[in-house]
């Protein structure tokens, strides 16, 4: 997936290819989906006081020396002041303090906050050892919270954890709130899959209760109100909110929200969107209960590990932090669940993967231990990967690999080219054949044109006096949630994207002439997908007559330099076509042993008062997919010995 700086251009590549990467016969592409992949994100970015990570961290650094070490581990950073921090520190410390802007890895949600990043250098600096948290009360839980029934529809799961004896430093408190809102905003996903709530433990009371009620039903006071609201009022004062107006929409449709309470009645909080003011932590809380209710149990576990076992370093004693039990339709379990997974792993497999040959188990072991992993010599040819649950990112072991790596330093690998054959990249020849027939098209005077792949059926099959699609024909892939009337399914001709430039560009001198080399989207119930993409060439010639014979001349050069005769044994024929968007009598089909590959003619009257054009069109279309892989051998014969591009010299 190639991005572009101009977001036009990269809307129109991003729409070019999107048909074959979410394609599903029903219902099509998701509109959403493509918004996903249209939006340019960064780096999630982590803002830090120099003075409070120096201290965490346990060893003083010149800020070039500090810079190096972020560097070798992975890191991006920049220095800057106090101003650029999105939110201020209550502690309102000097504006003439040096912050640290750091560019944290996107998979690396351990590194969101200023106590993972120092944990993760203190490990890479050899000054501690991994870390190991532990349950307190032997595992045994003391709080518990029941999961009612009604909360399947709306937001099913929950896990919880309690911080025992935490102390708050105001620099602390403020990394604590920002850790939270920056797994909103990564793993968390704005909330939609998971949202994290946390209360202060001494100001309310278990057994909890995971429900959900209508939004009359719910009435309590939220954070920083003066007064008690119903949920319905709530979400009408929280449109006029800049931050919590952006998550209404998670659960507004529902005929029910989310809400927990604990043995009072209280109301802890009303997910994704609000908690209650009764149980707001502050700098004085001591004990505190944090809970993540979510659509998905996976990362509402691994984000309720990231927050605790962050910020487990505060409790009394370090590292340690009490389970919760969760009753979920009488079955009971115990979060966080903080067990170390193990990976094994073949010391060949790094060896291959650094290019480090000369690598050891113990040596792997020693490595892994700079990255805040711990590990076991299983032999001399392979070692185990003890993960600990900050770690979400070590998914396979190639992610051990990947930190064996950095713990060596990129620097210090030595760079090789394989000793294998076959492997440098080139060119797919499809899209060398492409490249070439753009210069062909270009050197007959055709200007080229790149619509997007996305279209109106009204355009497609409509104003094209064709039958459009219906549950009975399924004729295109079509977007279950479009943003816009205008681009409701995939174009299955390059045609009406042709017209349309035509139309938009009424005012060139005559005559006009375009070409269109790109792929369109078919239904293929044998692919994974049910639906791939397929190219085609297209080409318009718009003057004060028809100009047939110059539409059926370019098509004769092209198959000239191609090579493809017009033999009915061994090339193509034309034979009259019944398309319903040409005249009848002045179209032709282009034909190869039977099998239509291209069409060509001249374009209905109604066909052209539907896309207000005053002048005649002649239009064609061929299958390129059909021509590269019927006369394959000779197309790439030619490509190969170049002949293909000397004979452009003399057009």
């Amino acid at each position: 997936v190639f991005f572009f700086n101009d977001t036009a251009t990269t809307e129109i590549y991003t729409q070019a290819f999107v048909g074959s990467v979410r394609c599903v016969q029903e219902t099509g592409i998701n509109a959403e989906y493509m918004g996903i992949i249209c939006q340019l994100g960064s780096m999630p970015t982590i803002y830090v006081i120099k003075d409070t990570l120096i201290s965490l961290l346990g060893k003083q650094l010149t800020d070039e020396q500090f810079m190096d070490i972020c560097f070798d581990y992975g890191l991006e950073i920049e220095l800057t002041d106090m101003k650029a921090m999105p939110h201020r520190d209550i502690a309102h410390e000097k504006e003439d303090q040096i912050v640290y802007k750091i560019d944290v890895p996107a998979n690396r949600y351990d590194l969101l906050c200023a106590e993972g990043v120092a944990r993760a250098l203190r490990c890479y600096l050899g000054l501690s050892d991994p870390v190991t948290y532990s349950l307190t009360n032997g595992g045994k839980p003391i709080e518990k919270i029941v999961v009612d029934s009604s909360v399947k529809a709306i937001r099913p799961y929950v896990v919880c954890g309690i911080l025992r004896n935490i102390t708050f430093t105001p620099e602390s408190y403020n990394s604590f709130i920002s850790l939270q809102d920056k797994l909103h905003a990564t793993l968390c996903r704005h909330r939609k899959f998971v949202a994290i709530g946390t209360h202060d433990l001494d100001t309310i009371k278990g057994p909890f209760l995971y429900r959900a009620l209508p939004p009359k039903e719910i009435c309590f006071k939220a954070l920083n109100q003066a007064k008690e609201m119903t949920a319905e009022e709530l979400m009408v004062l929280y449109e006029e909110d800049l931050k919590l107006k952006a998550y209404l929409g998670i659960i507004r449709s529902s005929p029910v929200y989310p809400v927990i309470y604990d043995a009072n009645g209280v109301v802890l909080s009303m997910p994704p969107i609000i908690n209650g003011e009764h149980s707001k932590i502050s700098l004085k809380t001591k004990n505190v209960f944090i809970e993540c209710t979510a659509l998905d149990l996976t990362k509402a576990i691994l984000t309720l590990n990231e927050v605790i076992c962050s910020f487990s370093q505060y409790s009394n004693p370090a590292f340690t932090i009490e389970g919760v039990e969760v009753i979920n339709e009488g079955k009971s379990e115990v979060y966080p669940k903080i067990e170390t997974r193990d990976v094994l792993v073949d010391v060949e497999y790094v060896r291959n993967i650094t290019g480090s040959p000369e690598l050891t188990s113990a040596q792997c072991v020693q490595l892994l231990k700079k990255m805040d992993v711990r590990g076991e010599v299983i032999s001399d040819l392979a070692f185990k990967a003890i993960v600990p649950p900050t770690r979400g990112d070590i998914l396979h072991k190639c992610d051990i690999a990947e930190d064996v790596a950095v713990a060596i330093g990129f620097n210090n690998l030595k760079p090789e080219l394989p000793n294998v054959s076959g492997t440098i990249g080139k060119q797919l020849p499809i899209n060398k054949l492409t490249n070439e027939l753009r210069k062909v098209c270009t050197c007959a005077k055709y200007n080229e044109c790149l619509t997007l792949c996305l279209v109106s059926k009204v355009e497609q099959f409509t104003k094209m006096r064709k039958k459009g699609p219906s549950k009975d024909n399924k004729i295109c892939v079509l977007l279950s949630n479009p943003i816009s009337s205008e681009c409701d399914s995939a174009r299955v001709s390059l045609l009406p994207g042709l017209l349309k430039c035509l139309r938009s560009n009424i005012d060139v001198k005559l005559p006009i002439r375009f070409f269109e080399i790109g792929d369109i989207v078919l239904l293929d119930p044998s692919t994974e997908t049910g639906a791939r993409n397929a190219r085609r060439l297209a080409a318009l010639y718009s003057d004060l007559s028809a100009g047939f014979e110059y539409i059926h001349g370019l098509l004769d050069y092209i198959m000239v330099k191609l090579g493809i005769p017009c033999d009915k044994e061994v090339g193509y024929q034309l034979r009259t076509g019944k398309d319903e968007s040409f005249i009848e009598g002045a179209q032709l089909e282009i034909v190869h042993k039977g099998v239509p590959i291209g069409i060509m003619g001249i374009v209905h009257p109604e066909v052209l008062l539907a896309f207000d054009l005053g002048y005649p069109v002649s239009l064609l279309e061929l299958d390129i997919d059909y021509l590269a892989k019927v006369f394959f051998h000779q197309l790439i014969l030619k490509l190969i010995d170049n002949e293909f591009r000397l004979s452009l010299i003399h057009i």
